[in-house]
């Protein structure tokens, strides 16, 4: 199920929300601090490759997800997210009791590390006063739908993962015009309960993370804009996903983005190496 970077970032998708609350396309993971007042819709791909799980290793394959985000009241916005599809294939670990490099199929209609949830923003300092942009975020959700697999379990069934769990998200958004671009930057944690087979450390349900993303959107290349982000989730223990990102936005009139990136892994038990691609629309 491995896909090479270029079939990866023409394998297109949509993320919608183009121009938006920071005064132009956001980044792929990182977002603004500006709630913004148009209604955001965004639909996007992402392919990875040799993801480690509590069960599994050399997870290959691909994930959708699409999301909805509703400012009101000038300072406020609801952000639903919903992972959708993945599949992919990987190999049991020798831990549990299979013949070495035993391949099984993974695919299901949720997601990995990312639950259907549901985000509440507020933003509490803006440009126009202070020069940057500062908001907080909570909320929480619980899993999409199980990741059916080929695993064998006792009882001639399948061994399902991530078919239960739940998450709790918060944290703080900041962002600001700078001379070469704007910058961002979200810190944030993550709380699992009651999760199956995702903690790549061993037999663990319930997990504290940090949720820590970065980006800077350069100047302009003509009708494109240059984007390196850097983002991390993990706990500095067995759970640890490092991940930079160059990407290209190109907003496509007043209301659609096209985005496409590759995703590098600097050594950690996340992606080695992908990309995603994404469409976005707002109104």
């Amino acid at each position: 199920m491995k896909k090479c970077i270029p079939t990866i970032l023409l394998a297109g998708l949509v993320t919608a929300g183009a121009a938006t609350a920071g005064g132009g396309p956001e980044p792929m993971r990182t977002s603004y601090a500006a709630v913004g007042s148009e209604i955001e819709a965004r639909l996007w791909y992402e392919a990875f490759n040799d993801v480690e799980l509590e069960e599994a290793d050399q997870f290959n394959g691909w994930t959708t997800t699409a999301e909805l985000s509703v400012p009101f009241w000038d300072r406020f916005k609801l952000r639903l997210t919903y992972p959708f599809r993945t599949e992919g294939d990987a190999v049991i670990k020798d831990d549990q009791g299979f013949p070495p490099d035993t391949s099984i199929d993974i695919k299901g209609n949720g997601g990995v590390y990312d639950f259907a949830t549901l985000i509440f923003e507020h933003q509490l300092s803006f440009a126009a006063d202070k020069g940057y942009n500062f908001s907080y975020f909570l909320g929480g959700g619980t899993k999409a739908g199980r990741l059916n697999t080929t695993k064998p379990e006792p009882g001639n069934s399948y061994d399902p993962f991530n078919h239960t769990g739940h998450v709790f998200h918060g944290g703080i958004k900041y962002d600001r015009k700078q001379s070469f671009g704007h910058l961002l930057a979200n810190l944030g944690v993550r709380y699992y309960w009651d999760s199956d087979d995702i903690y790549p450390g061993g037999n663990k349900d319930s997990f504290l993370v940090a949720d820590l993303r970065g980006a800077v959107i350069f100047s302009p290349w003509g009708p494109v804009h240059p984007v390196v982000e850097l983002t991390y989730l993990g706990d500095l223990s067995d759970f640890n996903q490092f991940t930079l990102l160059p990407e290209l936005l190109w907003p496509v009139g007043d209301q659609v983005d096209l985005k496409g990136g590759v995703t590098l892994g600097l050594g950690s038990t996340g992606s080695e190496y992908g990309g995603q691609a994404e469409i976005a629309v707002h109104f």
